[in-house]
C-alpha cells in the first residue's frame, strides 16, 4: 500500500527532536522525495528506504529549511551506486537555487555523475505537474514569503489522496486542493495566533474542516510545540482525528 513517511517534522527553528519538515512517497517501485532537509540518506535508511531509489524530486520552495539537505542527497545517492536519471520538479526560483548549490559543491567533477532533469512547475490553480507508475501528483501556489507550492498526491493503486500545505497562511486554493483527501498534511508552526507567511494549529484545523478531509496532520511544528495544545487547537475547527506529527511517522493511503 502506498505510504507517506515524514522525514522531518519541524519549523525552520525547530527543536532538538526534530529535523526540518521534508517527507517521502513511497509505492511498491516509485520513490518520491518531497523537500529536502537534515541528513535525506539517514532518514531514508530509517524508513527502509535507499537514498539511490528515489525516482522523483519536488521541492516546493528554496527556502533553507526545505532545501538545505539537497546538495548530501545529490552525492550520497551518487555514493551508493544511482546513475539513472533524477527528475527534480519545482519552480523555476527553487530550480535556480538547486542548480547554484550543486555548482557551489562542484557536483560536476563527480565520476559518471547521473542526469539530473529539472522540470518547471508554473502551476497557478490546481494544476497536474507529474505522473508515474504509482502517483498522479497535482500543485498549486501558496502565500507565502517566497514562491512555494502545495501539493497532492493521488494513489492509482487506491485512489486515495494526502495533501500536504506547505508553508503557506490559508488560502481558498489549498482547501480546494485537498478536498476529500484522506489526509491533510498542514502546517501548524504557531497555537492560535496568525503569522505572516504561515499557519497556525486553529487555521490548520479551519482548513481541514472546510476541505471535508478525514485526517489531519499537523506538522512544521516549532520548538516549544505541546501536542496537547496544538491538537485542541486543531480540533477546535475540525471533527475528524488530529495527529501531532513526530519524525518518521507514516501514514498509508
Amino acid at each position: 500500500m502506498p505510504r507517506v513517511t515524514l522525514l522531518g517534522t519541524g519549523a525552520a527553528l525547530s527543536g532538538v527532536e526534530r529535523e526540518n519538515t521534508y517527507m517521502v512517497i513511497a509505492g511498491e517501485q516509485t520513490r518520491v522525495l518531497i523537500d529536502c532537509a537534515g541528513s535525506p540518506a539517514q532518514r531514508l535508511g530509517q524508513a527502509g528506504l535507499n537514498v539511490r531509489e528515489v525516482d522523483q524530486v519536488i521541492l516546493t520552495h528554496s527556502h533553507p529549511d526545505h532545501i538545505y539537505g539537497w546538495p548530501i542527497f545529490a552525492l550520497n545517492a551518487w555514493m551508493t551506486g544511482k546513475r539513472t536519471p533524477l527528475d527534480v520538479y519545482a519552480l523555476p526560483e527553487t530550480i535556480s537555487s538547486a542548480r547554484a548549490m550543486l555548482r557551489a559543491v562542484g557536483a560536476k567533477e563527480w565520476p559518471n555523475f547521473y542526469p539530473i532533469r529539472y522540470h518547471r512547475v508554473d502551476a497557478q490553480s490546481v494544476e497536474l505537474i507529474l505522473t508515474n507508475r504509482e502517483f498522479s501528483i497535482s500543485a498549486t501556489r501558496t502565500e507565502h514569503f517566497v514562491p512555494t507550492i502545495a501539493l497532492r498526491v493521488t494513489s492509482e493503486q487506491t485512489g486515495e489522496s494526502i495533501a500536504y500545505s506547505c508553508d503557506t497562511t490559508p488560502r481558498e486554493n489549498i482547501v480546494e486542493l485537498a478536498r476529500g483527501a484522506k489526509y491533510l498534511f498542514h502546517e501548524a508552526t504557531t497555537l492560535d495566533e496568525p503569522s505572516l507567511g504561515h499557519s497556525s494549529a486553529l487555521q490548520a484545523g479551519l482548513q481541514a474542516q472546510r476541505a471535508g478531509v478525514r485526517e489531519l496532520v499537523l506538522l512544521h511544528l516549532p520548538p516549544d510545540v505541546r501536542a496537547s495544545k496544538w491538537r485542541a487547537a486543531a480540533k477546535r475547527e475540525f471533527k475528524g482525528r488530529v495527529h501531532v506529527a513526530r519524525d518518521l511517522d507514516a501514514f498509508d493511503f
